[in-house]
C-alpha cells in the first residue's frame, strides 16, 4: 500500500514539470510548460458518487500549491465532497460530466469558526451553519473552470426524512451556508460552470478585488421546491467585478450589489465598479437587487440583460433588519435591459432611516411589468436624481419624497390624491408597510 502511495505521489509530481501544454481537443486551458497539472484520480480520488471524495480533492489542490501552482482536473464522475479549501495559483477545472456535490452530513463542512471573516446564524435568521463547499479565504489568482458542475445537493437538506420539502427554513435540522465563497480574495475567475442546486446562496463573493465571472449557469431550486434564500450570485463589498455571459435562475435575488457590516474584514472596502453585462435573469423574487448593509454601492453598470418569469425586476434598498443604517447608493446604471416581470422597481428605505440613494439611472428599458412600482423615501432623506430614459414599459409608479425624471418612454408616475399621499408617509414613516 505504501508503494502504491509513493508511486502515485511520484506519477503526481512528475505531471508538473514539462508537461505544461494540454492536447487542444481535450478543451483544458493551456498552461505555461513549468505549470504542475495534475488529476484528482492520482490522489486516490472514486468519483462514484457514494465514497466520500474530499481527502483526495484537497490533497490534489495542495499538493499543486505546494509546487508553485497549476491545475488540478477532475475528470468525468460524481465526487461527494464536503468543505474544499482553495489555494493561490490553482486552478479548479472540472471536465464535462465532473461534478462536485455536497455531502449530505453537514459534519463534513467547516464551522463557522473556521476564519475570522465567517459566521453562520444557527438558530436565527437564515439558519444557517456557517459551512461551505468550495472556499478561498485570502487567496489570489484562483479559477474555477470547465463545463462540469457543483452540486450543493440542497435535497439533502431542504426535503424532510419523508422525501417532503421543509415549509419554513426554521424546521430546517441544519445546511451549510454559501456554496461557493471567496473573502478578501483577489483575481478570481469562475467560468463556464454549472452552480446547482444550493441549499442556501450560490456564489457569494467577500471584500475581494478583481473579479471575472463568466458564462456559469446559477441555478435553485424553485418550482418543484422553494429554496430558502436560494440566491444567484452575491457581490459584497468587492471591486473590479464582471459578470458576463452568465444565466441565472434562483429562488431569491439572481445577482446583488451589497455593503455588509464591515465587523469581520480586516480592510472593508465599498463595493464599486461592478459590471453585469448580457446576463439572462429569472427569478421568484429580484432579479437585481442592491442594497443592504452599512457601507457605500457605487459606480456600477448593469447592461445588455434579459429578465423574466420574476417577481420585482429591480430592487434597490437601504436596510431590510432594523438597526441598521443601510449603505449609501448611488451612480448606479441599469441600461438596455428587457423586462418580462410582475414589478419593474421598487426604490426604498424600508428600515433605513437615513441612507442616500442618489443618481440612479434607467436607460432603455422595455418590456411588461403590470404592478405598480414604488419609489418610497424616509423625508429625512429624499431620493436624489432618479432618472428614467426611455423606459417603455407601460406601468406606474408612486412616487414619495423622491427627485424624479422622466425623459421618454410609457413609463409613468401615478396620481395619489392628498389622503393617499398621507397613507403612504405613514407606511413609510412608521414602517407600516414593507416592500420586501
Amino acid at each position: 500500500m505504501k508503494t502504491l502511495l509513493y508511486l502515485t505521489l511520484l506519477v503526481s509530481t512528475l505531471a508538473c514539470f514539462g508537461k505544461g501544454q494540454v492536447n487542444p481537443g481535450d478543451n483544458t486551458p493551456d498552461r505555461d510548460a513549468e505549470s504542475c497539472i495534475v488529476s484528482v484520480k492520482d490522489f486516490g480520488a472514486v468519483g462514484n458518487g457514494v465514497m466520500k471524495d474530499t481527502k483526495a480533492l484537497q490533497a490534489a489542490i495542495d499538493h499543486v500549491s505546494h509546487e508553485g501552482g497549476g491545475m488540478v482536473t477532475v475528470p468525468e464522475g460524481t465526487y461527494l465532497c464536503g468543505s474544499i479549501w482553495l489555494r493561490s495559483n490553482v486552478e479548479l477545472h472540472l471536465d464535462k460530466g465532473a461534478t462536485i456535490k455536497g455531502s449530505p452530513d453537514i459534519k463534513d463542512y467547516c464551522d463557522a469558526g473556521c476564519c475570522p471573516q465567517n459566521e453562520a446564524e444557527i438558530g436565527w435568521g437564515d439558519y444557517i451553519s456557517g459551512g461551505h463547499l468550495i472556499l478561498g479565504v485570502g487567496v489570489s489568482n484562483v479559477t474555477i473552470s470547465g463545463q462540469g458542475r457543483i452540486d450543493g445537493n440542497s435535497d439533502a437538506f431542504l426535503l424532510d426524512p419523508q422525501g417532503a420539502p421543509y415549509t419554513n427554513k426554521t424546521h430546517i435540522p441544519a445546511r451549510p451556508s454559501q456554496m461557493v465563497w471567496f473573502v478578501d480574495s483577489e483575481d478570481i475567475v469562475i467560468k463556464d460552470m454549472e452552480l446547482a442546486d444550493s441549499p442556501y446562496w450560490s456564489c457569494f463573493l467577500l471584500n475581494c478585488r478583481r473579479v471575472n465571472v463568466s458564462g456559469c449557469y446559477v441555478h435553485t431550486r424553485r418550482k418543484d421546491y422553494h429554496t430558502f434564500n436560494g440566491d444567484g450570485i452575491d457581490i459584497d463589498r468587492c471591486q473590479d467585478v464582471t459578470v458576463s455571459n452568465c444565466r441565472v435562475d434562483t429562488s431569491d435575488d439572481c445577482i446583488t450589489l451589497r455593503a455588509s457590516g464591515a465587523h469581520l474584514l480586516e480592510k472593508p472596502q465599498d463595493c464599486a465598479g461592478v459590471r453585469v453585462e448580457n446576463c439572462i435573469l429569472s427569478s421568484s423574487c429580484n432579479a437585481i437587487r442592491i442594497g443592504v448593509g452599512e457601507g457605500h454601492i457605487h459606480d456600477a453598470v448593469l447592461s445588455g440583460i434579459s429578465i423574466s418569469d420574476t417577481n420585482v425586476a429591480f430592487n434597490v434598498v437601504g436596510a431590510y433588519s432594523k438597526g441598521e443604517r443601510g449603505p449609501d447608493i448611488d451612480n448606479i446604471l441599469f441600461r438596455d435591459i428587457k423586462v418580462e416581470a410582475s414589478e419593474l422597481l421598487r426604490i426604498h428605505h424600508m428600515r433605513s432611516q437615513s441612507c442616500s440613494i442618489r443618481d440612479i439611472v434607467f436607460d432603455c428599458v422595455s418590456g411588461t411589468a403590470p404592478n405598480v412600482s414604488h419609489i418610497w423615501a424616509k423625508k429625512a432623506a429624499p431620493f436624489r436624481s432618479i432618472v428614467f430614459r426611455s423606459v417603455n414599459v407601460p406601468a406606474l409608479y408612486e412616487c414619495v419624497n423622491a427627485d424624479v425624471v422622466t425623459q421618454g418612454g410609457m413609463f409613468r408616475e401615478k396620481e395619489l390624491s392628498p389622503e393617499e399621499q398621507e397613507i403612504c408617509r405613514g407606511y413609510i414613516e412608521e414602517e407600516k408597510k414593507l416592500l420586501f
